[in-house]
């Protein structure tokens, strides 16, 4: 089978690069498959890393390159370069002629349904974050400005019929449930959880840790006052927020305000989650919402256990409460912190969720998530041929 997957650059440091460059490898090792990554920016630097069996066509359209020069260069990037991007990948996709063409969601998204009209290829859109993150961040940020930027985007993407896709995929049964009701060919498969499974935490340490982009939705300062009733309690634990962003400034007043120097420390950015997370014995995610959570699988695949807010998507799909670890009503601290002392207090049942935590951890490998892609191409394709 012929898989062409499109986005804009494979160098970038996203997730969507790094979810699809793993799911590629995983897809070409299967027998009988041939995976092309169409990129419309030059991506040779990680081109010359992937496996020998994912090919890369480099569209030469180069977004954002001379962005820095002002706002006409901006808008002739939104203009000009999305014109030459689509007749550059019609022209290589009537050429490859591939079984499935799969949008990520970016520059594409709106260019594959005309593309493929009259094709015989099925065309496969992923979404890798909810459907209602445009108004969560709007909610977020407040004012009116921001909810009549969410409408009109929302609007633009799901309300005109810019074209149709043959299947849907979302991250989440929550998402498909609540955001996707009624609509044919939605399709619920998760990211691939990448990380090497071969060591487990001992959860024998006295530290929690936290990970993610020191941005409001992650709710980091929420996070911090729940630690201040932790510490009153066990002080001689510490909790570790890895990452970094606009919110590092308030965050740090916050803990001083808190007194919780010595307690909470702000690591900023790692290379290496996994080594965080094998040297913790809980994640803590305080997010406000999310289109997955993939460091909630990450923990679980390391044997740790997790205590999170149940915010929209993710954790509810993750995360069976009491079995591999505990949710608690979105925003409330105070729920929070008496899940974070339990798991402090109660060392065997923090044991016993970090081994089923590792167990559930197995449904997201890559050679599992590859599998339901799979089936997902072969249905497509039979009802073809049928």
């Amino acid at each position: 089978m012929k898989i062409a997957y499109v986005l804009d650059d494979l160098d970038a440091a996203g997730g969507i690069q790094a979810v699809t460059r793993a799911k590629a490898a995983a897809l070409a090792a299967i027998p009988g498959n041939e995976v092309v990554l169409v990129t419309a920016n030059d991506s040779r630097q990680t081109a010359s890393s992937l496996p020998q069996g994912v090919k890369v066509v480099h569209l030469g359209v180069n977004y954002y390159e001379d962005d820095w020069k002002g706002f006409l260069y901006v808008l002739k990037g939104i203009l000009v370069r999305r014109r030459r991007h689509a007749r550059a990948l019609r022209s290589v996709l009537d050429e490859l002629d591939p079984d499935i063409v799969v949008s990520v969601g970016q520059s594409e998204k709106f260019m594959i349904p005309r593309l493929s009209r009259n094709r015989s290829w099925k065309t496969v859109r992923e979404f890798h974050y909810s459907g209602t993150y445009r108004k969560d961040y709007a909610r977020l940020q407040g004012g009116l400005r921001a909810r009549l930027v969410a409408a009109v985007s929302d609007f633009y993407e799901f309300g005109l019929g810019k074209g149709s896709y043959d299947a849907t995929v979302v991250l989440t049964r929550q998402d498909r449930e609540e955001n996707w009701r009624g609509k044919n060919g939605v399709h619920v498969i998760p990211n691939p959880c990448i990380l090497r499974l071969e060591r487990t935490s001992a959860l024998e340490c006295r530290r929690a840790v936290a990970v993610g982009r020191l941005v409001p939705v992650k709710g980091f300062d929420l996070l911090v006052q729940a630690w201040e009733k932790v510490a009153a309690v066990h002080p001689d634990w510490e909790l570790e927020i890895w990452g970094d962003g606009p919110e590092r400034n308030a965050l740090e007043r916050l803990i001083r305000e808190k007194g919780l120097q010595g307690k909470v420390f702000l690591r900023g950015v790692t290379g290496d989650v996994q080594g965080r997370l094998l040297q913790s014995s809980m994640l803590v995610f305080s997010s406000l919402f999310e289109g997955f959570g993939m460091v909630l699988v990450e923990a679980m695949a390391c044997g740790v256990p997790c205590v999170a807010f149940e915010c929209p998507c993710g954790p509810r799909d993750v995360i069976s409460t009491e079995e591999d670890g505990l949710l608690v009503p979105p925003g409330d601290t105070e729920q929070l912190s008496l899940a974070i002392i339990r798991l402090m207090e109660q060392p065997e049942l923090k044991r016993r969720m970090g081994a089923a935590a590792r167990g559930k951890a197995a449904q997201y490998a890559l050679d599992a998530i590859a599998a339901r892609w799979m089936d997902l191409f072969r249905e497509l394709t039979s009802n073809q041929q049928r």
